[in-house]
């Protein structure tokens, strides 16, 4: 399971989100969840894109 949560606790996290927020919620509330998991990602590999061309570029300009 993903960060060390086993299946015991993830139905436990579950029935508690439930409890707060109701059935009528969760569905609403996953959503904005798995957005903003989308959006940290591209967000992520954005910055990885950057570290990784900023050398070449800073390359180029030191040979010219």
């Amino acid at each position: 399971m993903p960060f060390g949560i086993g299946h015991w606790e993830l139905i436990a996290i579950v029935l508690v989100a439930l409890l707060l927020f109701g059935s009528s919620q969760l569905p609403r509330i996953g959503r904005q969840l798995g957005r903003g998991v989308r959006e940290a990602g591209r967000e992520i590999a954005e910055v990885k894109t950057a570290l990784n061309t900023a050398p070449a570029d800073q390359q180029d300009e030191k040979k010219s």
